[in-house]
């Protein structure tokens, strides 16, 4: 496999990678090379998008949707939902995969009762109307190598709904968001934290609107696949 790797990158003429970070791994991994691009993976507008006509939920609603993947933290939303039982705050939790038994057995063991799980597929509408009825998305928390490089697609799905994001502080995702102004940084593997970060934005609207708003401008101005497409047809002219 690492000859599988080591070969591509040698071959290709340009390489794109998804982060700075990545970029890093990767000139540690296989050298230093020009040919290697960042490009960020963005979201596909067709299937996610802004639409003011779906109603938020009466309570106010974190969602946390993805696979469950040692990367993705999803028992540290459990135990966040466990500590914000009483605090008028609901969970929906959408995903299934690799540690899905695990998930379940924390569910019956400590009974969060503001918390659903959904792991029936969902197609994409689906899913965009259920994060935008939302209040909040969740993002990865578990102390994890791999996060430090890479960038979840449900950040920047989050970003084209205009939906306030919560998620781990990483190099990776600093590159493109600011603490406070266009997401939360919550300390990795810490659901003392991420509860009071939910309660912040659950108690200042003006703040959950900014967060919000600026992040969807982010994504605006840098990630619709037009604009992706753009940057790589700058990289493709720069190679001729």
């Amino acid at each position: 496999i690492k000859f599988i790797d080591w070969f591509a990158v040698k071959c290709a003429d340009i390489v794109l990678i998804e982060t700075e970070s990545q970029k890093k791994y990767f000139e540690k991994r296989f050298g230093k090379s020009q040919k290697y691009k960042v490009i960020y993976t963005g979201a596909d507008d067709n299937d996610f998008y802004k639409a003011d006509s779906i109603i938020k939920k009466e309570k106010f609603t974190v969602v946390f949707r993805g696979k469950f993947l040692p990367e993705a933290g999803v028992k540290y939303v459990i135990e966040t939902a466990k500590i914000l039982e009483n605090k008028e705050v609901e969970f929906l939790i959408i995903g299934n995969g690799f540690l899905e038994k695990e998930i379940k057995l924390l569910i019956n063991k400590t009974k969060p009762s503001n918390l659903t799980l959904m792991s029936e597929y969902l197609s994409f509408q689906e899913i965009r109307e259920k994060m935008l009825s939302s209040h909040v998305s969740l993002g990865q928390f578990e102390d994890h190598e791999r996060l430090l490089r890479t960038i979840p697609h449900k950040c920047f799905e989050t970003l084209a709904l205009g939906l306030p994001y919560i998620t781990s502080r990483t190099p990776a995702v600093s590159e493109i968001l600011k603490n406070g102004e266009s997401c939360l940084f919550v300390n990795p593997a810490n659901p003392k934290d991420l509860s009071e970060k939910i309660l912040t934005l659950k108690n200042n609207n003006n703040l959950t609107q900014d967060i919000a708003n600026n992040g969807h401008n982010i994504y605006l101005n840098k990630f619709t696949p037009k604009n992706l497409a753009r940057d790589i047809l700058i990289i493709l002219n720069g190679q001729n």
